[in-house]
Order: C-alpha cells, then sequence, then structure tokens
C-alpha cells in the first residue's frame, strides 16, 4: 500500500508518517508550505510561486507526479485550491481515494465544501469541536512520537517557570496569559512566563523540559487542547487550557482546566502546592501514552484505509 499524506499542521502527517513506515507501510509526505520549523517531510514544494498562473499550474504538475503514484491520498488541512477543487480533480477525475483530514481554522464555524465532502472516503477532524462542523466526521486524536519524546523530572526551584507557546496569539488569547502572570509578579510571586513563538521544534521541546507548568489554550471559544499540550504531557508537564468539558466527557483529562478570568488564581494555587505539579504532570504522561500513541493511532487510520481499498 502506498500512502501519500499532503501537508502537515502541527506535524501530524509526518508523526502518522513515520509511525506507517514501521508498520510497513509505504508512505511519504509532500508539503506545498513550509515556515521551516522542521524538516521531517519528503518532497516541498514551498518554494514554488503559486500568485500566478503558470506557478499553480507547476504545483498542479508536480502534485500529479506524486498523487497518480499512491493508492490513498491523505489530505491535510487547509485547501491547496479555493474550494478544494484539486481535491475534487484528485478523487473525481484521477478517481484516486481521498482521506480529508480537517485540523482547524480551515472548517471551523464555517460551511463545509459539499461537493469536497461528497468526493472523498472518510473524513477526519483533529479536535472534537469540529464535529459541529462536519458531522459525519470521526474524531482522530492527534498522534505524538513519544519515542521521541520522552519523560523528564519536573525541577522545582525556588521561581516557578511557566511556558506558553501560542502558534496564533489571539486563539490561544495569549492576552489573558501575559495578563494573570503580571498580576502575579505584582503580588510579588517568583514567576517566569517564557512566551515562544516562531522556534525549532527540538528547541521547544527542550524549553518545555526547563519549564514547570505549560499554559496552552486560554479561550473559551474553542475550548479544546492541542498538540503542544499532548507534548508538554508527554515530557510529563503539567497543562493549563481552557476546555470544554461535554467535547471530553469520555476521558478522565489530566489538563487543568481554568476559564480565562480564574488563570491568576489557579496560578496562584499551583504556587503554593508546587509539590504536588510533579503528581499532576505523571497523569499527563499516562493519559498520552494511553489516547495519542502515534502507532496505536497509525494502526487505526491504516484500517480504515484497508477498508477503503478493499
Amino acid at each position: 500500500m502506498r500512502v501519500l499524506h499532503l501537508n502537515n499542521p502541527a506535524q501530524v502527517a509526518s508523526n502518522l508518517v513515520r509511525a506507517q513506515r514501521e508498520l510497513g507501510i509505504d508512505s511519504n509526505l509532500v508539503v506545498t508550505g513550509n515556515k521551516h520549523l522542521h524538516d521531517n517531510y519528503d518532497y516541498d514544494l514551498s518554494s514554488i510561486p503559486t500568485k500566478f498562473f503558470q506557478g499553480k499550474l507547476e504545483l498542479g504538475r508536480r502534485l500529479y507526479g506524486l498523487i497518480k503514484d499512491c493508492d490513498i491520498l491523505h489530505y491535510h488541512g487547509q485547501a491547496i485550491s479555493a474550494g478544494y477543487r484539486d481535491l475534487i480533480m484528485w478523487a473525481g477525475i484521477m478517481n484516486k481515494p481521498v482521506i480529508l483530514h480537517y485540523h482547524g481554522s480551515e472548517i471551523r464555524n464555517r460551511m463545509p465544501s459539499k461537493l469536497a465532502n461528497d468526493f472523498v472516503k472518510h473524513i477526519y477532524v483533529s479536535t472534537p469541536d469540529l464535529l459541529k462542523s462536519v458531522q459525519s466526521a470521526e474524531w482522530l486524536p492527534n498522534p505524538v512520537n513519544l519515542k521521541k519524546i520522552g519523560y523528564s523530572d519536573l525541577n522545582i526551584n525556588e521561581k516557578l517557570v511557566i511556558l506558553h507557546a501560542p502558534s496564533n496569539r489571539k486563539i490561544k488569547n495569549t492576552l489573558a496569559v501575559i495578563g494573570a502572570i503580571d498580576t502575579l509578579k505584582d503580588e510579588g510571586l517568583e514567576i517566569e512566563l517564557n512566551l515562544v513563538e516562531n522556534v525549532e521544534h527540538k528547541k521547544l521541546m527542550g524549553m518545555i523540559s526547563e519549564s514547570n507548568i505549560i499554559v496552552d489554550w486560554i479561550n473559551p471559544d474553542f475550548g479544546i487542547y492541542g498538540v503542544l499540550s499532548i507534548e508538554a504531557m508527554a515530557i510529563g508537564r503539567p497543562v493549563i487550557c481552557t476546555l470544554t468539558e461535554s467535547l471530553y466527557k469520555e476521558y478522565d483529562l489530566p489538563i487543568i482546566n481554568c476559564h480565562p478570568n480564574d488563570l491568576s488564581n489557579t496560578i496562584r494555587n499551583l504556587y503554593s502546592t508546587r509539590d504536588k505539579l510533579r503528581d499532576k504532570g505523571k497523569l499527563g504522561y499516562d493519559f498520552v501514552h494511553k489516547y495519542h500513541d502515534s502507532s496505536e493511532i497509525a494502526k487505526k487510520v491504516i484500517n480504515r484505509y484497508e477498508s477503503i481499498l478493499s
């Protein structure tokens, strides 16, 4: 079986590719947009200028050369062309089985492309809130490479080190995080905030290891946790998010659920009970190994591929 993954939001595709290869699948990844924060892909077409028709034609030609030889196209995230016209070509004209994997802003609070959805064989979403937009989809928990991300013991010093690494300050509600930390600093608490943006993945993992607490999605409009939260829990770090509990009612989530207005109180309480942070981190570590192991998730996805091809 030959599988081609198209694009790599939050490194979900590259984690699936690695795990699928370990399970004997000929799986590859092509990216059409590259922020150069990682290099775990097989083909990089991001240098092709697509502002004008000639560039769009060249990108389509290069993609055609890759897609024609695959058995399954696993299409991740934002459409390459408006209305997923390219997906309709791969699935309709080329008759390739396509899995459409939504990851966030391309579908959240938007009407899905009915034509594209009608052409695909299956739809995944990366977080359960997206099921509101695509009710026919299946939630596939985001996979992480647990063989690469190892647990590290939490070092509790006098200063509480908090890391916040927003991919988008507005949706992660970074202003609320900064405001809460400033309030606590004004009270005399020894807290350091590491606000991390646009750093290589390997460096980010090292910074998480050096932190005591990770603050991720502090936005009740979303109510979810993301890949950063998962990777932080894999390292053994407590994570704070604003969660919509009904989205995760089947899971005993170890994430500290906190509304933005209560963030300073939550951190203040953790500051005074730091001896319990290590236990919270271990709960997160166990949770990630149970629900977000890329090997186990890859097996589930491969079963889906096989059912489609049969």
